[in-house]
């Protein structure tokens, strides 16, 4: 009976520790976006889709979310109502907020600044671009103002087997694009419309690791006006083809961090601001926060060219690109994919601490990166690169916050050390 009782005891002290285990998760799960005092009303849900209407403004953001297990996604797409009788500029940002296992915090996005045409002469399938030299296999910068329709396609839930889907998208239609000479550098060189730009993500989370895969669809050039820009005018549309010529995305990233990070392409250091290379084949590209590796980008992967309702597979290629490969004078210094989306990005009203401001210039984004086609005719183009996060860093640790991890220990520790002093005493009173 004695030792029944002294069992009895080191429960109780076991039950309690547990519940203080409880008690203290319960207090951190509490400690989370919920409790920051955001103007952002979805900040507080597991996923959500809507409209956010700025002041002041014709323009319209739309906007989907998700907050799962410590991390949370954000996606905006710019659009209008059917009564704005002007252009609108088209344009979308997605970011990724992550907490890693030393307490770090950080924000990565990424940004669709334009699209470019070049002829790919010397067969790497990357256009070589070196605008302070002059030299670039870069013909036309496209740019995309606006669209004739969109739709939206709301986030939802959607389990695949035991895994938690989080899917939605945003399209664009007969999106309106001008192409300016890259060595003239005036006036419109070509107006077209491409069929349309879908834009669509898929987030999920298995243990540590989030996976964002996106997808875009570029719909075929079609209505090809060629202008002759001295005098502005139409010139012979049927002396111009896609034929042979090759299409980039032009990608900017914004990255935040509580402590300080590093990027790095092909496991080498890597920073689009300060390298002297002018275009780097990229296969993966990662950002670290002090050793802890927090975010990937994987590139690389095949898509797909859709030419007269036939499907072909090719390679596509992507590059780390210099600043001295960016159309600085064309663009100017602000990246307008992010800068249309600044004042919508107040990170600490989204994810609480203290941040910066979102830095909307290139000489602010360490990565800048081309996605590329080396095969494109103006036909329709499919492709799925994918961003993946390591929650909590590259370990994999339960989904719970890092500070009821040391919780856990200490009950674990304490734990331990009742079980032996019970068991000492009861070998002690057997004797």
């Amino acid at each position: 009976m004695k030792h029944a009782a002294g069992f009895s005891s080191s429960a109780v002290v076991a039950t309690l520790l547990v519940s203080l285990f409880f008690a203290a998760f319960a207090q951190s799960a509490q400690l989370s976006l919920a409790s920051a005092s955001s103007t952002f009303s979805f900040v507080s849900k597991e996923y959500d889709s809507g409209t956010i209407i700025p002041p002041h403004s014709p323009l319209n953001v739309w906007y989907d979310w998700v907050n799962v297990s410590g991390t949370q996604i954000i996606n905006y797409a710019l659009y209008t109502t059917p009564d704005y009788n002007f252009p609108v500029p088209i344009a979308s940002i997605v970011g990724q907020h992550l907490r890693l296992a030393d307490g770090s915090d950080i924000f990565v996005a990424s940004a669709l600044d334009g699209m470019e045409v070049y002829r790919d002469l010397n067969g790497d399938g990357i256009p070589q671009a070196n605008f302070t030299s002059g030299e670039s296999e870069i013909i036309y910068f496209m740019y995309s103002n606006m669209s004739d329709s969109y739709s939206m396609t709301p986030i939802q839930k959607v389990m695949h087997y035991d895994t938690a889907h989080y899917e939605w998208g945003f399209a664009y239609e007969n999106v309106y694009a001008y192409l300016q000479s890259a060595t003239a550098r005036i006036g419109v060189a070509v107006r077209l419309k491409l069929e349309h730009l879908t834009l669509g993500y898929d987030f999920s989370l298995n243990g540590n690791v989030s996976s964002l895969k996106t997808s875009f669809d570029i719909g075929k050039a079609k209505d090809i006006q060629v202008f002759d820009s001295t005098i502005n005018d139409y010139a012979n549309s049927s002396q111009f083809s896609f034929d042979g010529l090759s299409l980039s995305l032009l990608y900017a990233t914004a990255t935040y961090a509580s402590n300080p990070y590093s990027t790095s392409v092909n496991g080498q250091p890597y920073n689009s601001t300060t390298t002297n290379s002018s275009a780097v084949d990229a296969d993966i590209a990662q950002v670290a926060v002090g050793e802890v590796k927090a975010y990937d980008f994987i590139f690389g992967g095949n898509y797909t060219l859709n030419r007269n309702e036939s499907n072909e597979t090719f390679e596509a290629k992507a590059e780390a690109a210099a600043e001295s490969s960016l159309p600085i004078k064309i663009y100017g210094p602000v990246v307008r994919g992010i800068s249309f989306f600044s004042d919508e990005l107040n990170l600490a009203e989204l994810f609480g601490g203290s941040w910066p401001n979102v830095n909307t210039d290139y000489g602010a984004s360490s990565l800048v990166y081309r996605i590329c086609f080396p095969v494109w005719d103006g036909q329709q183009v499919v492709h799925d690169p994918v961003y993946v996060g390591y929650v909590f860093g590259s370990m994999v640790i339960p989904e719970f916050p890092a500070t009821t991890i040391v919780v856990v220990l200490m009950v674990t520790t304490v734990l331990v050390l009742v079980t032996a002093r019970v068991r000492k005493h009861y070998l002690a009173k057997t004797k």
